[in-house]
């Protein structure tokens, strides 16, 4: 029986009232990195004749990405810039390759040009190959890049049959059909026109809000490439067919994941002052839409919020996956909590995260575990989106200095959460933040985090959580049968003395952004683990043996070998 899991404000008041702000939590173990892709820097176009100019998508920002692009094991960094220098019109791709030596030198990159006003990357393996391609998301014409090897890419959307111009954002690729091949979904922002806008009650030059604009639909493809030597990629629009133009929204974040617990993958859509979408698929290339009757349309007080980021976890270890949803200064960032029979509630005032985000505007986001203790911690970038009330523009020199805002961490305590101290300062500085992709990028036991910037370049930080006391494991799903590539979609829990810990692979969540198919999992003070149990995208499932911890384990479906490595 399903629930529309809302509370009044009645409710909310008396049974989820937020307690005292606690002192902050001690630092995590990070270091800023300023100088990679130092001369890519997000910069606001201006128009001619003025001196600062506020056009809707420089403020949204860009993404990033880390990926293991040349197949050498080591995750590769991909930033996308909303336009190049010399043409305000296009944004670029800048690829920079991973040494041996675990840096990333700006002599050794790869630039891709763009059709459009760059917005989001997402990596993964579309021709079975092995070797993941590259969907950047663009205001204009998306573009999608073969990986050709060799640090090469060949440019083929219209070739593919990938055709969606507009404004796209977020994309994900999973296998909604099971015949072992990545499908692809996006999301589409707002049918935008530039215009000039004004901040609150006619006062200076801003960035316009959305909601001035028509919503736009998501679309589905589904990869239809025939069994074939070759492997030419083809693509096919079902968007119509799957029900998907039936409602029109302002997209931003994506999850697609199976949400409601019958095993088909669902698509949930955080929609930008907009009531959020759940598609539940129906297992017949149709999907309906039921957030509002499953709990994660509003807030718990029956508001459509300004939804820009999402993350996936299972943040109190119930076995169910949450939601986490960043917003708008004045809301609060929110949690919906999974419950069971594949509903949700508003959980944000009950784990102490209400007060704490309420005066931030976030864009990404990820759920990961820093310290390494065996839960997600949270990390929220910030920036906002329309000058604050009162506030004058920027100084002639920074125009954006009314916007940026510092990074805000989480540490995760039994399902609760507490804002850490920022540490570094470089973390606590104010900044124009959006895009956010996490992975182990130094391969050292922890993962790192890379941050894009507007007005900025982008800001690698480096995490030094991993030592003897604190473990890990590592787990890479990869698919013999479709050219090795990362069984994206696959669902994993790991088994260690009492703990249950339950990740889900799927490398594009957050905003905008791609991290590491990889799914690391601290495992705090245990120095083994007794058993992984993996539910594969073909909906089969497997329990692999356990060992110590410290390595990443290659996994693969029954009947394939697997591999460890220290």
């Amino acid at each position: 029986m399903l629930a529309a899991g809302c509370s009044t404000p009645a409710q909310l008041s008396e049974n989820h009232a937020e307690r005292p702000a606690a002192a902050p939590a001690a630092a995590f173990p990070l270091q800023v990195e300023s100088d990679v892709g130092g001369d890519l820097i997000n910069r606001v176009a201006v128009p001619p004749g003025e001196p600062f100019g506020y056009d809707l998508p420089a403020i949204t920002g860009s993404g990033c990405g880390a990926g293991d692009l040349d197949g050498d094991g080591r995750l590769d960094l991909v930033l996308v810039s909303l336009s190049s220098q010399d043409d305000a019109g296009r944004g670029e791709l800048m690829i920079l390759w991973q040494n041996a030596g675990g840096g990333f030198h700006e002599a050794a990159t790869t630039r891709l040009p763009l059709p459009g006003i760059g917005m989001g990357i997402t990596i993964g393996d579309l021709t079975n190959d092995g070797l993941p391609e590259l969907l950047a998301t663009c205001v204009g014409h998306d573009a999608l890049f073969h990986n050709e090897g060799t640090r090469s890419f060949r440019e083929l959307a219209a070739e593919a049959g990938y055709r969606n111009p507009g404004w796209s954002t977020a994309a994900s690729l999973v296998d909604l059909d099971r015949d072992g091949w990545l499908d692809i979904v996006v999301t589409s922002y707002v049918d935008y026109v530039a215009r000039p806008c004004r901040s609150t009650g006619g006062g200076p030059p801003d960035f316009c809000s959305p909601h001035l604009f028509e919503g736009t639909i998501d679309r589905v493809f589904f990869n239809t490439t025939p069994e074939a030597a070759e492997r030419t990629l083809q693509l096919e629009d079902r968007t119509a067919l799957a029900g998907l133009a039936t409602m029109r929204g302002a997209g931003l974040g994506l999850v697609a994941a199976d949400l409601t617990g019958d095993g088909l993958v669902d698509l949930y859509v955080a929609n930008d002052q907009m009531t959020n979408s759940l598609w539940v698929n129906q297992g017949d290339g149709r999907f309906v839409d039921e957030a509002i009757l499953r709990g994660c349309g509003y807030d718990r007080q029956g508001r459509a919020q300004a939804s820009m980021g999402v993350a996936l976890s299972d943040v109190d270890a119930d076995g169910r996956f949450d939601l986490f949803l960043t917003h708008l200064s004045g809301e609060y960032h929110t949690l919906y909590r999974g419950l069971p029979e594949g509903v949700f509630e508003d959980a944000t005032m009950a784990i102490d995260l209400a007060a704490a985000t309420q005066g931030s505007t976030g864009f990404g986001v990820a759920a990961c575990d820093l310290d390494l203790d065996g839960d997600d911690d949270l990390v929220v970038a910030n920036g906002h989106v329309r000058r604050p009330d009162g506030t004058p523009p920027g100084p002639s020199d920074d125009p954006l200095a009314p916007y940026r805002q510092p990074l805000q961490l989480f540490r995760n305590d039994d399902g609760r959460f507490r804002e850490a101290a920022c540490g570094e300062r470089a973390l606590c500085e104010p900044m124009l933040a959006r895009g956010l992709a996490v992975g182990d990028l130094d391969d050292d036991g922890d993962l790192d985090l890379l941050v894009n910037r507007t007005g900025s370049s982008p800001l690698l930080i480096r995490n030094e959580a991993s030592g003897a006391d604190t473990h890990w494991l590592r787990v890479r799903t990869e698919l013999p049968d479709a050219g090795g590539r990362h069984a994206i979609g696959t669902d994993i829990t790991i088994r260690a003395g009492s703990r249950r810990i339950r990740r889900l692979v799927q490398p594009s969540l957050g905003y905008l952004s791609s991290s590491d198919p990889r799914v690391h999992v601290g495992l705090g003070d245990a120095e083994a683990y007794d058993a992984i149990e993996v539910v594969w995208p073909d909906g089969s499932r497997s329990t692999h043996p356990g060992g110590p911890a410290n390595r990443e384990v290659v996994l693969q479906p029954p009947g394939a070998a697997e591999e460890a490595t220290p």
